[in-house]
C-alpha cells in the first residue's frame, strides 16, 4: 500500500496536454501538488506535456515506476496491464470505467484484467475509480483539484463522486485529511486493505469509510480487529432500492442491512446513516479531546436552543445531561448574576458579555460530572457571535474536556463560523448535531472485543445429522421437512415435544392417545413452509373425535390452498405452553452465520423486532441480543407475571451456534416458536424450518 501513497516515481498512462481530459487533469494535479518524486507521462504521440518528456510507451522508460495511473480506453486496459507486468510495475491505479458496473461484457473484461494482474503480482486500485491523495506526501493522483488541508482523517470511498464530496467538505470546514483513496469496483484493493494501512499509519487518527457493500467479510473483520483506531462508516444500499442502485453503480452486491448492523456493532464501528452524520463524527473525533464520561453541560444565550440540546441528550445517543453540583451553580450565579438559569442547560441570556460566557465555560468545565460541553448561540442583535467564537477558541486550550459549538442560523453566523474553522474548532448547524457529535467521542473510546466466545455444549448426535444432510444432497433438495429439522435439533440436545406422523385419522388418534392430550396437529408437506398462513396448524385438540375432525380439516385446507402440494401426513404433537419466541440462524454470504432472537409466533411479523449477532459470540453479546428486545421484558416477568426460563433460551442459542458452525450446508434454521416455560421449566422447539445451500 505504501507504493500507492508514497511512490518515488509515477507513470501516468494516457497523460494528455488537454486540461479538459481526465489524463490531463491527473497529470496536472500531480505536477501542481508538492509531490517530489519523478513523473513519467505516457502518450502514444510522445512529445512534451506540462514541461515533462512524454514516452510513447512504458517500455521506453529507463526505470520501473513505483506506481502507474491508467487513464485509457477500457478496451486497451488489459493489454496495458500486461505491458506494466512485464516491466515490473507492482502498483496500478485504474481510473478507467467500463467494467463490471456496466454488465456482463464489462464483468468479463474485468475478470481478464484481474487474471493479468494476479499473474504478475500487481496490486490494483479500481477500476472505475477516482484516484488517491496523500496530503503529507504532497500527492494528488485524482482528477479533482480539491486538495484538502493536511490533518489526521483518512478517507476511503467506493464512489468517486462521494469521495469528491468528502474532499470539498474537508476544504470548506478546515478538517484536515491525511490520506484519501477511491476504491471503485474493488477488483483487488478493498476496504480491508485501506483499514489495515490506515490503522498502522502514524498520520491517521480516525478512518472514514463510504461503502456500498463488503465483498470479503472475513478479511474486513480481520483488518478492523487489527487496528484500535476509531472507524466511522457510511454503508449505503440500506434499502432494496438503494441496493439495486449500488449494484448498477459499482457492481456491488449489497448484503442484508440488518446483518451489517450486527457486524458493525460487533466491530465497534460507528455506523452513520448519512453524510452529515459522517462529517460530524469525523470532525469531532479528529479535533476534540477525549470525552471521559457521558455527562454533557450546555451553555447557551438562547433558551430555546438549550431545550433542544436537552431533548437531544435523551435521544439514546449514549450521552446524558449532566447534573451540575451545588457549588458549580453558586459560582455561575456569582459570575453571571443576570443568568436566566444556573441549572443545566445554563442560560446566560442574549445580552451576556464575552467575559460572562468565558467565565461560564471555565466554571462548568471544572465540574466532575461534566464530560463534554455544548456551547450554543443564535444570531440575535445583542450577541456578538464573532467575539463569542474568539472566546471559545481562547478557552479551549485551558480546559480538559471537549467543546462542541452550534451557532444556529445562516448568513449572520458565517463570519463567526469562519473563525472557528480557522482555529480547528468543529461547529454544527443545530444543537441536536452538536450533542450527537459529542456522543461520537464516547463511541470512539469503545474497545473492540477480544474474541472470547461462549463455551459451546458437548453433543453426540452429529453423525445422524451428517447422514440426514447427505441424503438431502443426494436427492437435490434445498429444504428439509419439519421432522428432519427437528431431528437435527434433537441431535444437538435442543428439547422437542413428543410427536408422531399420522397418515390417517386412525393413526392420528392412536398417536394422540400415546402422547397424551391436549395435542397440536399440523399438516406436513415439503411444499408448505409457513403452515399458519393456510390454517395448517390447530392447537388444543383434546378428544379422539376432535382429532379425527382436525385431521380431515387440515387435509382439506391444504388441498384447497396449495392444490399441487405433496402431503406426507399430519403431525400429532404434545401441546406445550409458555411464551413464544423465535430463534433463527441464517448464513450471510459475506460474514457467515448470524443468530436472531425476538418475539415469536405471529408476533415476529406483526411487531418485527428482532435482534441479531454474529456466530460465534461472547457472553456479553448473547446477553445483549436477549435483553435488547421486547421479548426479554415479557420473559422477565412483566406486570407481575412469573418470570420465564431465560437460561434455557441461552442454552438453545449455544446449541444453535454449534449447529451453524459444524454444518456449513445449513443455510437457514428457524425455530418459530420456541415455547419458553416458567423459570426452571425449560423451553421447547415446536417447529423447525431448515433450508440448505
Amino acid at each position: 500500500m505504501r507504493s500507492f501513497f508514497s511512490p518515488s516515481s509515477i507513470a501516468v498512462i494516457g497523460a494528455s496536454s488537454d486540461p479538459g481530459k481526465v489524463g490531463g487533469m491527473i497529470l496536472k494535479n500531480i505536477v501542481n501538488s508538492s509531490y517530489s518524486g519523478k513523473v513519467f507521462p505516457i502518450n502514444p504521440r510522445g512529445g512534451t506535456i506540462l514541461g515533462l518528456k512524454a514516452e510513447v510507451s512504458v517500455d521506453h522508460l529507463n526505470e520501473v515506476p513505483d506506481l502507474a495511473v491508467m487513464v485509457i480506453r477500457s478496451d486497451l486496459v488489459v493489454d496495458e496491464m500486461e505491458r506494466l507486468g512485464r516491466k515490473g510495475v507492482k502498483a496500478v491505479v485504474v481510473i478507467t470505467a467500463g467494467f463490471k458496473e456496466e454488465g456482463t461484457e464489462g464483468r468479463q473484461l474485468e475478470d481478464r484484467l484481474n487474471d493479468v494482474s494476479k499473474r504478475y503480482g500487481i496490486r490494483v486500485v479500481g477500476p472505475n475509480c477516482f484516484g488517491l491523495i496523500n496530503t503529507h506526501g504532497g500527492l494528488n493522483s485524482t482528477f479533482s483539484s480539491l486538495f484538502p488541508p493536511a490533518g489526521k482523517i483518512s478517507l476511503c470511498s467506493q464512489s468517486g463522486a462521494v469521495g469528491a464530496t468528502m474532499l470539498d467538505w474537508s476544504r470548506h470546514t478546515n478538517n484536515g485529511v491525511s490520506k484519501f483513496i477511491s476504491l471503485g469496483n474493488k477488483m483487488d484493493v478493498d476496504e480491508a486493505d485501506a483499514i489495515e494501512f490506515f490503522g498502522s499509519d502514524d498520520e491517521t487518527a480516525v478512518i472514514g469509510i463510504y461503502s456500498e457493500g463488503i465483498s470479503d467479510g472475513k478479511r474486513f473483520m480481520d483488518a478492523v480487529f487489527r487496528t484500535d483506531k476509531p472507524i466511522v462508516m457510511l454503508k449505503a444500499g440500506r434499502s432494496s432500492a438503494g441496493s439495486m442502485a449500488a449494484s448498477s453503480h459499482t457492481g456491488a452486491l449489497s448484503g442484508s442491512d440488518v446483518v451489517y448492523d450486527a457486524v458493525l456493532d460487533r466491530l465497534n464501528i460507528i455506523r452513520v446513516k448519512d453524510l452529515d452524520a459522517m462529517f460530524d463524527a469525523l470532525s469531532a473525533i479528529s479535533s476534540m479531546k477525549p470525552m471521559v464520561n457521558e455527562g454533557v453541560a450546555v451553555i447557551t444565550n438562547a433558551g430555546g436552543l438549550g431545550v433542544m440540546a436537552a431533548d437531544a441528550c435523551s435521544e439514546n445517543y449514549g450521552v446524558s445531561l449532566a447534573s451540575l453540583s451545588y457549588d458549580t451553580e453558586n459560582r455561575i450565579r456569582e459570575a453571571i448574576p443576570t443568568a436566566a438559569s444556573t441549572h443545566n442547560p445554563v442560560d446566560v441570556r442574549g445580552d451576556a458579555t464575552n467575559k460572562m460566557i468565558t467565565d461560564a465555560i471555565g466554571i462548568v468545565s471544572g465540574d466532575d460530572n461534566v464530560g463534554g460541553m455544548a456551547i450554543l448561540s443564535s444570531p440575535i442583535d445583542a450577541a456578538d457571535l464573532s467575539s463569542i467564537a474568539v472566546a471559545i477558541s481562547e478557552a479551549r486550550g485551558r480546559i480538559d474536556i471537549p467543546i462542541a459549538v452550534s451557532f444556529a442560523g445562516g448568513a449572520e453566523c458565517e463570519k463567526a463560523l469562519s473563525l472557528l474553522r480557522r482555529d480547528g474548532i468543529p461547529s454544527y448547524p443545530t444543537p441536536d448535531r452538536a450533542i450527537r457529535a459529542l456522543s461520537y467521542l464516547r463511541m470512539a473510546q469503545r474497545r473492540r472485543p477480544e474474541g472470547v466466545y461462549v463455551e459451546l455444549p458437548e453433543t453426540s448426535g452429529r453423525r445422524r445429522v451428517l447422514e440426514l444432510l447427505e441424503t438431502a444432497k443426494m436427492e437435490f433438495r434445498s429444504a428439509l421437512s419439519e421432522e428432519e429439522g427437528k431431528t437435527i435439533l434433537s441431535a444437538y440436545g435442543i428439547p422437542v415435544p413428543p410427536e408422531s406422523l399420522a397418515i390417517s385419522p386412525r393413526d392420528a388418534i392412536a398417536a394422540a392417545e400415546r402422547i397424551g392430550y391436549p395435542v397440536v396437529m399440523k399438516i406436513m408437506s415439503p411444499d408448505i413452509m409457513h403452515k399458519t398462513d393456510i390454517g395448517g396448524v390447530i392447537v388444543n385438540v383434546r378428544t379422539p373425535e376432535a382429532v379425527r375432525e382436525t385431521y380431515e380439516s387440515l387435509t382439506v385446507r391444504c388441498r384447497t390452498a396449495v392444490p399441487d402440494a405433496r402431503i406426507d401426513g399430519v403431525s400429532v404433537q404434545k401441546m406445550v405452553s409458555g411464551r413464544e419466541v423465535i430463534l433463527s440462524m441464517i448464513r450471510d454470504d459475506q460474514f457467515g452465520p448470524v443468530l436472531s432472537f425476538g418475539l415469536g409466533g405471529i408476533y415476529v411479523e406483526i411487531i418485527g423486532e428482532i435482534s441479531r449477532a454474529l456466530i460465534p459470540m461472547s457472553e456479553d453479546e448473547m446477553d445483549k441480543i436477549i435483553m435488547s428486545t421486547k421479548a426479554y421484558r415479557m420473559l422477565s416477568g412483566a406486570r407481575g407475571r412469573p418470570p420465564s426460563d431465560i437460561e434455557s433460551i441461552r442454552d438453545i442459542m449455544k446449541r444453535m451456534m454449534k449447529i451453524a458452525l459444524e454444518n456449513p450446508e445449513i443455510y437457514e434454521l428457524e425455530i418459530n416458536p420456541v415455547m419458553v416455560g416458567k423459570k426452571k421449566e425449560g423451553s421447547w422447539a415446536v417447529d423447525a424450518l431448515t433450508t440448505l445451500r
